[in-house]
């Protein structure tokens, strides 16, 4: 299945660690020490939500309602992407913003602070699990929970809004959407994100 990866380098900070659990420096049960993702990371490699090419994989309904928006977009008309009325991005595309990103880890979260509209963004990496699914509040970046897998940070996110896009294609998705993310440093300079999207409303397979 092929993956979402963004590439971003650094310009970091030199925050001191603080001597608590999960912030970096500090060590996880099983003695991996939790690496340190702060500081402002700046894009530098193009998003790649369509691997070689390919289309994501809709469903019929999902692939009629991108044609049809193409074919207008083709006419000449016009096919707004939802931030063209100065709305969040939404989650995965918050992760792919233009313009840099903060990474902040403190004691059981880790905070992301886009200069796009100054939008936050909070991984929760305390245990806790996410609401009932009744219960959960639909937003633009979802609810996500992390957990450290080695050196890397794995995220899930759930209740993410349905009225957002992947870029400013009409690349749209249900309000079904969920995200896995695997967040790691390839080497101090540089942070990859790869990035899964599941969409039982709109695709027959992750993505």
């Amino acid at each position: 299945m092929p993956g979402v990866i963004l590439l971003v380098a650094a310009a970091l900070l030199g925050a001191a660690p603080f001597a608590v659990a999960q912030v970096p420096g500090s060590k996880l049960p099983d003695g991996t020490v939790v690496p340190d993702f702060s500081g402002i990371w700046e894009r530098i490699e193009g998003i790649r939500f369509n691997p070689g090419g390919q289309m994501p994989p809709y469903n019929a309904d999902y692939r009629r309602r991108y044609d049809l928006a193409m074919e207008a977009r083709n006419r000449g008309e016009r096919v707004a992407d939802p931030t063209s009325r100065c709305l969040p991005q939404g989650m995965p595309r918050f992760m792919v913003a233009s313009y840099p990103l903060e990474v902040l880890q403190t004691k059981g979260q880790v905070t992301i602070i886009a200069e796009w509209a100054s939008q936050v963004r909070r991984i929760f990496t305390d245990g806790r699990g996410h609401p009932p699914a009744d219960e959960v509040d639909i937003t633009f970046n979802g609810h996500s929970v992390g957990r450290w897998e080695g050196q890397a940070l794995v995220v899930d996110t759930v209740g993410i809004r349905g009225d957002t896009s992947f870029d400013a294609s009409p690349l749209t998705h249900s309000d079904q959407l969920t995200v896995r993310e695997r967040i790691f440093l390839r080497d101090p300079q540089t942070l990859v994100a790869e990035i899964t999207v599941t969409d039982p409303g709109a695709f027959t397979a992750p993505w």
